[in-house]
């Protein structure tokens, strides 16, 4: 009988501590919200997007797993808008990976052009440029004829106003292609902007002096997790280094940083861009509304209009590093706009390649 009533004691203190868990938990301050206003709001131009694909181009040089998917905005629906290429990260090989981030860029006002060049088979590592060219080519074909219902907006040139986004793998990509576009062979626009998030493969994918091809004009974003183990710092350092020739005034570094303050638990691995809570502690929150939603439309908007340059290329001003505050008024670690990369201490490790 005393070892059922102590039992049923140890019990009792169990749940206890269970319930105090559960209400300290529920009484941790929840992140930010999505902003009102900015690139980041959810302000929308657009409530609707048009999803359509998959299109495979006819190539030698890609196969059944390369295709694209073309997200465009509706109600309303425009009669024209620059386009977007968008890049994955390794293995990222699902548009609804990062199917918020995309929803988010197209609802404010762009089309987007999401490229699979990598499959859950092997592939080529030195392809990956030489495919995502080949379906971007034949995205802004396909855009550009009669039958699309909306058509890229162009230049005085007659260019196609476009610019490129990518994430890890596809980070690095977004700077080799936009090199590569500076090739007139390659008869591919050049890019009036680049946004690389936490870049990686330095070492797996070649042509990294190519980089140093971009055309100076284009406006260049890149950002780095503190707690990312996965690339860390060095591709994105060795971009920096490529693109020297950029004036300072079309060039952002910036460091994003872990904060504990609340739950969520807003950490600034190399999986928060993504939108499937994988490796994550949440599908979508503050580091997508203030980093990646935030920085990439505010990059666009800053290159296509002129606008909301602020919140992307202004040396560490309170709009671009700003992250919003916690519910209970406490403000969140803000981004560290970086002036010289090379000298960037972190903690995070790069652990998939070596660094010199």
């Amino acid at each position: 009988m005393k070892y059922l009533q102590k039992k049923i004691t140890l019990l009792a203190l169990l749940v206890l501590v269970l319930l105090l868990a559960q209400e300290s938990r529920a009484a941790d301050p929840s992140p930010p919200n999505q902003p009102l206003i900015g690139p980041g709001s959810y302000n929308y131009e657009h409530k609707a997007i048009t999803v359509s694909g998959p299109f495979w181009p006819r190539h030698p040089a890609v196969n059944k797993d390369n295709k694209y998917f073309l997200f465009q905005p509706a109600d309303p629906t425009p009669e024209e808008a620059p386009v977007i290429l968008f890049l994955h990260g390794w293995m990222g090989i699902y548009p609804t990976q990062y199917i918020n981030w995309i929803g988010h860029i197209v609802k404010k006002g762009y089309i987007v052009v999401w490229v699979q060049y990598q499959s859950d088979r092997f592939t080529l590592p030195w392809s990956f440029a030489r495919r995502s060219i080949i379906m971007w080519k034949d995205a802004l074909k396909r855009l550009d004829s009669e039958d699309s219902p909306i058509r890229p907006e162009k230049d005085e040139t007659g260019r196609i106003k476009t610019a490129i986004v990518g994430h890890s793998a596809g980070g690095y990509l977004s700077a080799v292609i936009a090199a590569k576009a500076s090739g007139k062979w390659r008869n591919i626009p050049k890019p009036y902007a680049i946004v690389c998030v936490e870049p990686g493969g330095l070492h797996l994918i070649p042509r990294k002096r190519l980089i140093k091809n971009i055309d100076f004009n284009t406006k260049v974003i890149i950002v780095v997790g503190d707690e990312d183990n996965v690339v860390c710092k060095s591709t994105a350092q060795k971009i920096w280094d490529y693109i020297s020739h950029i004036p300072d005034q079309n060039k952002e570094f910036l460091l994003v940083k872990s904060d504990y303050h609340g739950t969520p638990r807003q950490i600034s691995n190399h999986f928060f861009p993504g939108n499937s809570g994988y490796s994550d502690t949440a599908v979508i929150d503050a580091r997508d509304f203030y980093v990646t939603f935030k920085l990439s439309v505010g990059t666009f908007n800053c290159a296509f209009q002129g606008t909301d340059c602020e919140y992307s290329l202004e040396n560490g001003s309170d709009e671009q590093v700003y992250m919003g505050e916690w519910s209970d008024g406490t403000p969140m670690i803000p981004m560290t706009w970086v002036e010289d990369p090379n000298s960037l201490e972190t903690t995070c490790n790069d652990s998939l390649m070596p660094t010199n």
